[in-house]
């Protein structure tokens, strides 16, 4: 599903609503949207544009410049639903709905530089408990950072200081998901939510990011005492040649967590983060709803494949079916020729011997001795092509068998048709 439209529509349009409400119309983000106007330079509201108009005071409206460049006037917007199977599309819209609604309450709420208060491993959900115990007692290494990856882990990265926040989200996640009737299940490096046969894969992770190291008193020393040693040496002998004493770049813990889910998306969102408002925990419904349309998506991709995969064996079945028709009927077709050669075999010997009837006696042993032996033929002949002798070759054969076999595939399709 896509719409069309020019750069003027378009211009006309998000001055006319928030993005966020125009988005939901085109079925995509209002990141997504924001990008689309970006790209092909139609000027957008800036922040706090519709706060303004709300209290009825003036706000300024960027001007519309046009734009001669050839095809690019027209704009194609394609919905995150065309990705979506049909049947799951409606849990994706009321996803979105429900997103909307609950971003309404989760906007009005600021970030917490509070500590999460520690839960008691006893109070946590069982699955979360190997985690979370694994995170207690893990020594942070170099960058500050612990994890609990392996078995009965749910795959969780961490600064030290983050960790009973990352526990309490953890288990509050847990117990929202299993009021929905799913169930987390931690597989190592992520963590598994099942629905019957069906499941999605997810991790949390603080985010982090590479810095230049700012050395310390004692670093610099290290530093000024190699340096010493390798004026001492022959630069071609050193193995530490262009290093330094400590590392030119560290990895630093933002304490922003993550939530992501694995794999495509399938037309739904998947990643969930802190942001300068609004934390993860703020937004655990929203997570739970996308969890769910994921679910429902997943779900009708997994029946759309077992029909694929169903209508697929159907049709080599039937290919099949067809081969071995084919082979049985040129087995039959051999079959009665043989018996038609045999017929004329003896149709011939019968008349031959029809024209003997008088010879009673003949200096020609030999003659007298051929028509004995066309006689014994002609018997034997005639015992081949007997119905018993005949009905017992085509059982052997199985040119003939019991329904299921490769004579009633025509039988089949006038059933079908």
């Amino acid at each position: 599903m896509s719409t069309t439209l020019t750069r003027r529509q378009l211009y006309d349009l998000v001055w006319s609503k928030p993005m966020r409400d125009l988005a939901v119309e085109f079925g995509i983000s209002d990141v997504g949207l924001a990008k689309i106007c970006k790209r092909h330079r139609v000027p957008t509201p800036p922040r706090g544009y519709w706060a303004k108009i709300q209290a009825g005071r003036k706000a300024k409206r960027s001007i519309f410049v046009e734009n001669k460049e050839p095809g690019f006037d027209l704009i194609e917007i394609r919905s995150y639903l065309t990705s979506v199977p049909e049947r799951a599309r409606d849990a994706v819209e009321r996803a979105k709905v429900a997103r909307a609604e609950s971003k309404k309450t989760t906007d009005a709420q600021s970030s917490s530089s509070e500590v999460a208060a520690t839960r008691r491993l006893a109070d946590l959900r069982q699955s979360v408990r190997p985690t979370a115990r694994e995170l207690r007692k893990a020594k942070a290494d170099t960058s500050g950072g612990v994890s609990a990856v392996g078995e009965g882990m749910c795959g969780v990265e961490v600064a030290k200081g983050s960790v009973e926040r990352a526990i309490a989200f953890l288990d509050s996640l847990a117990r929202a998901l299993e009021a929905k009737g799913l169930l987390i299940q931690p597989s190592g490096k992520v963590t598994k939510v099942v629905l019957g046969p069906d499941k999605i894969e997810f991790s949390l992770k603080e985010q982090s990011r590479w810095q230049a190291h700012v050395p310390t008193a004692r670093e610099l020393v290290m530093e000024e005492q190699r340096k010493k040693r390798m004026s001492r040496m022959d630069f071609s002998w050193s193995s530490s040649f262009g290093t330094t004493a400590y590392p030119k770049q560290e990895l630093i813990y933002t304490g922003l967590l993550a939530f992501q889910v694995e794999g495509y998306s399938d037309g739904v969102r998947r990643r969930w983060a802190d942001g300068k408002k609004q934390r993860v925990e703020a937004l655990l419904k929203d997570i739970v709803i996308g969890i769910e349309a994921l679910m429902a998506v997943r779900k009708a991709q997994r029946e759309d494949r077992e029909e694929w995969e169903r209508q697929w064996q159907e049709k080599e079945r039937r290919r099949e079916l067809q081969r071995k028709r084919a082979e049985l009927e040129d087995q039959r077709k051999k079959f009665l020729l043989s018996v038609l050669d045999l017929f004329s075999e003896i149709d011939r010997i019968e008349r031959w011997l029809s024209g003997t009837t008088e010879i009673t006696s003949s200096p020609h042993n030999n003659y007298r001795r051929l028509i004995d032996w066309s006689n014994r033929r002609l018997a034997n002949l005639k015992a081949t092509i007997s119905f018993d002798n005949i009905e017992d070759n085509l059982v052997r054969n199985k040119m003939f068998s019991e329904q299921g076999q490769p004579e009633d595939l025509d039988e089949e399709e006038n059933q079908t048709d």
